[in-house]
């Protein structure tokens, strides 16, 4: 079929206003603000129905397309995974999918389609006196279902069980252009008639024995096209007491950590070296450069929260908890007083922002974040400060209830800085290199790291996914390029 032949296509699919192949607009997606390289797309569709998306994949299908979907409001993305590494690909770009199809309080849960952002979730949950988990200060216009795709890890490790929350149940259509509901979503019944007698699509196990949302999540695009998700929600506190610890150890902040996780005392809990506490709460380079010199280098913030008429009591007992374990491992002499207001740590965590933090110190970033345990935390750190002698901001997040640990070097650099471009490339693919082959776990490998995180897989394993791939996905339509799904 000719590219006008299927232009003509993709009109009668999606229609004449929901096609483009304007230049500027994709230029716009054929790159990010990532070091990745890809091809510039030969159209962009808007998806805003399901059996659009269906009979688009067949038509792609037919016709050896790629298929890009994308989800969030801005094209400018970070990691590489929506940059086409094909030249025949097309944009199915789902931000148009912005609605919220249900919020059940009862059963805390919610199902949005996949352009729902953050900024537009948060504040009709607040009105129901309901919270989505959520990353540390995410972009109003991130989608909230691509994050949780992408298994961003959320602030509160107490309410993280499973490596997969908060999703729960899926509405997908594979790369075969079929489509799936997985957990209990699958049935029996349409989701009108579950609703009906009761059933909130809160179990993303199954059906029967087999859990496709498994590889589905992290799989950056490769597997199917999800078209709605159900996410677990918390109940909204009424008190909120943050408290701030700070040390020039980090150790000293990773025991206390370990105890608070270990006994479930507070809500949010992280760590921060002092750059990034500053960029997070500060919006100007001056203000975070004076902020970040008045704090210790390591900063554990860990929130406190009441609901209903026992909120104080319960922060009361809890805050009355921690004196006695800091005092009990001898940690009751770090330092507790904070130039940083509480209105600013909670604005952070409880509010998107317009831009990324992580960008306000010099306008641009590279993060390298990975998966490891408590004892080796010290050691990574070791390594990248060592490698590294651009301006260094380092998150750590525990999540899975404290069992493992999400690790986060941010790079800060000016990208006006043209000179300095192929350098902090060069640096950010040795840093990464050397973390992976001293045992850094790389759960969400994008395009920079995939050839070196699967090298070290077993040639059974990656003979394994690809035969998942080819079930789901035959003809490797859907992003092609991703993990080791190279050929």
């Amino acid at each position: 079929m000719t590219e006008d032949n299927i232009y003509q296509k993709l009109i009668k699919i999606f229609g004449s206003k929901y096609v483009s192949k304007d230049t500027e607009i994709l230029e716009k997606y054929s790159q990010d603000l990532s070091f990745a390289q890809g091809n510039k797309p030969i159209y962009v569709v808007w998806g805003g129905k399901v059996s659009q998306i269906e009979a688009f994949l067949k038509l792609a299908n037919l016709n050896d397309l790629s298929v890009i979907p994308i989800s969030s409001k801005s094209p400018i993305k970070y990691h590489g995974d929506t940059i086409p590494q094909k030249d025949n690909s097309i944009i199915l770009d789902l931000s148009k999918m912005n609605k919220i199809l249900n919020i059940d309080k009862k059963n805390r849960v919610v199902m949005i389609e996949p352009g729902v952002t953050f900024g537009k979730l948060i504040p009709i949950l607040k009105k129901k006196g309901l919270r989505i988990l959520i990353p540390l200060t995410p972009r109003d216009g991130k989608s909230v279902l691509t994050t949780a795709l992408e298994r961003v890890p959320i602030t509160i490790p107490r309410y993280h069980w499973d490596s997969s929350d908060p999703l729960l149940c899926t509405e997908l259509v594979f790369g075969t252009g079929d489509r799936f509901r997985t957990g209990t979503a699958a049935g029996p019944g349409t989701i009108k008639q579950q609703r009906k007698a009761g059933a909130a699509q809160v179990n993303p196990m199954g059906p029967t024995h087999f859990s496709p949302y498994r590889i589905v999540q992290g799989a950056q695009g490769s597997i199917g096209v999800v078209t709605w998700a159900t996410l677990k929600l918390e109940l909204l506190p009424n008190l909120q007491k943050v408290f701030h610890l700070q040390s020039n150890n980090i150790q000293d902040l990773l025991d206390v950590q370990y105890e608070l996780l270990k006994y479930r005392l507070g809500d949010e809990i992280f760590i921060l070296n002092n750059l990034n506490l500053a960029s997070l709460v500060k919006k100007n380079t001056q203000a975070i450069l004076d902020l970040s010199s008045s704090l210790e280098k390591w900063n554990l913030i860990y929130v406190l929260s009441g609901r209903g008429k026992f909120a104080h009591d319960k922060i009361s007992y809890q805050e009355a908890d921690i004196k006695d374990i800091l005092k009990n491992i001898k940690k009751d002499h770090l330092k507790k007083i904070s130039p940083i207001s509480e209105k600013e740590i909670l604005t952070a965590l409880n509010q998107p922002t317009r831009n990324p933090w992580r960008s306000r110190l010099k306008g641009a970033f590279q993060d390298i974040f990975f998966i490891t345990d408590f004892e080796n935390i010290p050691k990574f750190i070791s390594i990248v400060e060592k490698m590294t002698k651009l301006d260094l901001g380092i998150y750590i997040q525990a999540i899975n209830q404290g069992t493992s640990y999400h690790c986060e070097f941010d790079l800060f650099y000016d990208i006006k800085n043209g000179n300095l471009i192929s350098d902090i490339k060069k640096n950010f693919i040795d840093i990464s290199s050397k973390l992976i082959n001293s045992g850094a776990f790389f759960n969400r490998p994008y395009i920079l790291w995939a050839k070196e995180t699967f090298a070290n897989y077993s040639k059974e394993n990656i003979i394994a996914l690809k035969k998942v791939k080819k079930i789901f996905d035959p003809n490797n339509i859907l992003n092609p390029g991703m993990l080791c799904f190279d050929d």
